[in-house]
């Protein structure tokens, strides 16, 4: 089985050795592989040549492309596979087709995640946990970095996202399997990853309260009001509004 580690550094094992990022001639071949793969789809020269130089190819853009994509061939074939077969080529795009069997930690990560979400609804916990522990862990990696382009920036993005959806998923699995202490440290780091979502912060308010900590929930609940009320100006979702009243009345006693 072949593996590709796209997060956490660059890296493709073969039945025959493996390369990673210092093996790519430069940043350049290191995002062209990693969008083949990743977008899983054709995509035209011109649009690769976009990607890989962020808008801004050389003159002599075509033949720059075609390098590195000898260059990524040629390392796959290094190490076992066909590189070519791999890398493909038809109809002015270029595009990635693995073998059926390789394992690649964004692809693990996102069935991993698509799981969790699954069993949470259906309320089976222990499988909610253990499937989004794994998809955090992968997303929670940098997407190649020390890289920087446009296209990387939205599939980091999207990564993001994916995170913030495994924690929640996760914090949700320890919150209604009755460890609160551990809910709130996921729940902290969801809030952390995107703070600008109500979901994380309901979750660490609600943990914090369950724990039997009415001042962490309290300002818990104050940090979600003046991001959302102070910094954004927009209305708290009725759901914060309700948890909110939960919090603050045992305060007025």
């Amino acid at each position: 089985m072949a593996r590709l580690y796209l997060t956490g550094g660059l890296v493709m094992e073969g039945p025959g050795g493996g390369f990673g990022e210092a093996d790519l001639p430069g940043p350049q071949a290191r995002v062209a592989l990693v969008a083949l793969v990743v977008e899983r789809r054709p995509i035209s020269h011109d649009a690769l040549a976009d990607i890989v130089w962020d808008g801004d190819p050389p003159v002599q853009w075509k033949s720059a492309l075609a390098a590195l994509v000898s260059k990524i061939r040629s390392l796959i074939t290094g190490i076992g596979m066909d590189g070519s077969a791999i890398v493909v080529s038809a109809g002015g795009s270029y595009g990635f087709a693995a073998p059926p069997e390789t394992w690649i930690d964004l692809e693990h990560a996102a069935a991993a995640l698509d799981r969790a979400e699954g069993a949470l609804r259906h309320g089976r916990l222990e499988d909610a946990v253990q499937e989004a522990t794994v998809a955090a862990s992968i997303f929670r990696r940098p997407l190649l970095a020390g890289a920087e382009c446009s296209w990387l920036d939205a599939a980091r993005e999207r990564q993001r996202d994916a995170r913030h959806r495994a924690l929640v998923t996760l914090a949700s699995g320890w919150q209604r399997l009755g460890d609160h202490q551990l809910a709130s440290v996921v729940a902290e780091t969801a809030v952390t990853t995107d703070p600008y979502r109500e979901t994380g912060h309901r979750l660490l308010i609600e943990a914090h309260r369950d724990r039997g900590d009415s001042g962490a929930a309290l300002r818990a609940l104050q940090r979600c009001e003046q991001i959302f009320t102070e910094e954004l100006g927009v209305h708290l979702s009725p759901e914060t509004v309700a948890l909110a009243d939960q919090v603050r009345l045992p305060a007025t006693r």
